[in-house]
């Protein structure tokens, strides 16, 4: 079978789960990931047959990806900010919009001197090792709930040989930092924010793959992961030090009005690339 026959094959069997264009780029990815080739290269060398064990694979990983598994997870990495990052079931996948997020840390922090920041709920890593790389001088806390998403972003840190340091902690728990003997100049999180009675609404890749934990609020308490992000930031942020959150653009007064409450001041709704409000940014 032809490189070029085989991606019809992907496109065809994902076709039933995705629009076309959604499919294509699936398939595109696939097939560059898994050829190490450039997407332009998939069409000049389209005509070129894949090898029978190649095949065997493909078909193999086609089968998951038509049940709805997210190509990411087959290929067991994604690309976030220019790097490659390793991602299990047990992070979520980097969306670009998070990319958006990083962004703004490294800008506001680039003539920083020597910048302490904790990604709260690093998952995979993407954000914690983004900055690391991007910014020489900070020093990157990061921690997560999850030990199989520590893990994770561990060997990211790895693999993009940069020193981050890792903690396992609920970030509920503000009575027992894991960093308990620093200050920071900032606190960078994308927690969980999209409300229950959304889960329906969203795509089954999404549902049916993707860590329920680190998506899902409950409807009644939609701020629950701001609150504590909250709380964690009148302990361990300088004064003056910043939190910059992702978040759900459905919340986004009731979220001012807290952070208010606690304190916190110029507070700033973000927009994302989309214009939606996707960030929120205040000042303790």
């Amino acid at each position: 079978m032809t490189i070029r026959s085989f991606y019809h094959t992907i496109f065809d069997a994902l076709q039933p789960l995705y629009d076309s264009h959604e499919a294509a780029a699936i398939a595109k990815l696939y097939l560059q990931t898994r050829l190490s080739m450039q997407a332009h290269e998939l069409f000049l060398r389209g005509e070129e047959e894949i090898t029978e064990s190649q095949e065997q694979l493909f078909r193999g990983e086609l089968a998951d990806m038509a049940q709805g598994k997210p190509v990411q997870y087959v290929l067991g990495e994604t690309e976030f900010y220019g790097l490659r990052f390793e991602v299990s079931p047990a992070v979520l996948i980097p969306r670009p919009e998070t990319e958006e997020l990083v962004l703004r840390v490294v800008e506001t922090f680039a003539q920083h001197p020597a910048p302490r920041i904790w990604d709260v709920g690093t998952g995979s890593g993407c954000i914690a090792v983004t900055l690391a790389k991007q910014l020489l001088k900070a020093r990157i806390f990061a921690s997560d709930i999850s030990e199989e998403a520590l893990a994770v972003a561990r060997a990211n840190a790895r693999a993009q040989e940069v020193p981050v340091t890792f903690a396992r902690h609920d970030m509920r728990d503000a009575g027992n930092l894991p960093f308990p003997a620093e200050s920071f100049d900032a606190i960078v999180s994308n927690p969980p924010y999209i409300p229950e009675a959304v889960r329906p609404s969203l795509h089954r890749n999404v549902i049916d793959h993707e860590p329920a934990t680190a998506l899902f609020v409950p409807d009644d308490r939609p701020l629950v992961f701001y609150e504590a992000l909250a709380h964690i930031g009148k302990k361990c942020l300088y004064s003056g030090g910043m939190l910059l959150m992702e978040t759900f653009e459905d919340y986004h007064q009731e979220l001012q009005n807290m952070l208010r409450q606690q304190g916190y001041r110029q507070i700033q709704s973000i927009t994302d690339l989309n214009g939606k409000k996707r960030f929120c940014s205040a000042v303790l």
